[in-house]
């Protein structure tokens, strides 16, 4: 049985549409069988994951359709019970994209359609885990704290990446909104520690992003050396840069090439503790959640299921 999850507000109120103009005609004419069910506030992707993947075991290939962005994947992610019997399968319709930008799959809703249709074998990838103070939540795309999790924070919340999304242009609203969080960016120390024992201390940072892919924030190539079967958590941490120095190098984070510049740190780990001296905004695959001081990350190699 293939089960459906809808978010029908993805793509700037698109993601309807396209359920009933690109999706359910091609399934009734191919007489699929199908379950439906529709995101109406937050929280219900991943109840809905939930209640499908308690069930897996009882079902012949319980395969899990999600229709938005990265936020309803990683919403989807948290709510897998059963990972030896739930599979997903993706069709991208978000402002950002970057699982799909990452594995390289097809913006054309018919595509995905196929391949997702087509019967071949999901592939497992790696996912994440990010726990603080007070709770834990998985990632499959990225984890950071600090400024980009400030960028997500402020962008969820943003009339111009409404708009913008309009046009397809939704990725302009983070570049926009990184520029004007340069200016407001907290003070703040930051220690981080490796499962290797190794510690490296941050003065003037400004974020830390934990990935499992390569991009994050609507196309920066934050981690470009990171792959999702490896096992491995890629980490992306900036600090002692200026605002001058931080324009000049985020422009060539789209083409992952920041990492020449001094104060920007690439490293590949298995898990690490980031404590900052003062609480830090945290997001999850973009979605933002809480702030924190502390939080621990680390990977579950090749644990989800995934059509891609």
């Amino acid at each position: 049985m293939i089960h459906f999850i809808v978010n029908p507000v993805s793509k700037s109120g698109k993601g309807l549409k396209l359920w009933k103009n690109r999706i359910e005609p091609v399934l009734r004419a191919k007489d699929i069988g199908y379950s439906l069910d529709f995101s109406k506030e937050h929280g219900d992707v991943t109840s809905i994951c939930s209640r499908l993947s308690r069930n897996a075991s009882k079902e012949k290939n319980c395969t899990v359709v999600i229709l938005g962005g990265d936020g309803t994947l990683n919403d989807a992610v948290q709510g897998i019970e059963d990972f030896e019997n739930t599979v997903l399968a993706y069709i991208p319709a978000g402002s950002s994209n970057d699982f799909a930008r990452d594995m390289h799959l097809s913006k054309s809703v018919k595509k995905s359609l196929e391949r997702i249709l087509s019967g071949q074998e999901p592939k497992l990838l790696d996912i994440g885990e990010v726990t603080t103070e007070k709770t834990k939540r998985r990632f499959a795309v990225s984890c950071g704290i600090g400024f980009d999790a400030a960028v997500c924070q402020r962008a969820s919340h943003s009339y111009v990446k409404k708009t913008l999304n309009k046009f397809g242009l939704g990725k302009l609203t983070y570049l926009a909104i990184a520029l004007r969080q340069l200016l407001s960016a907290p003070e703040s120390d930051c220690q981080i520690e490796f499962s290797s024992g190794e510690k490296l201390l941050l003065k003037k940072f400004l974020f830390a992003a934990s990935m499992v892919h390569s991009y994050e924030g609507g196309g920066f190539k934050f981690c470009p050396k990171a792959s999702c079967t490896d096992g491995k958590m890629n980490l992306c941490a900036v600090n002692g840069k200026s605002v001058p120095g931080i324009l000049l190098a985020l422009p060539t984070a789209f083409f992952g090439l920041h990492g020449l510049f001094k104060g920007i740190h690439l490293l590949e780990f298995d898990s690490a503790t980031i404590t900052s001296d003062v609480p830090l905004w945290l997001h999850t695959d973009g979605e933002v959640w809480q702030k924190s001081s502390q939080i621990t990350v680390r990977t579950f190699e090749k644990k989800l299921k995934i059509i891609v």
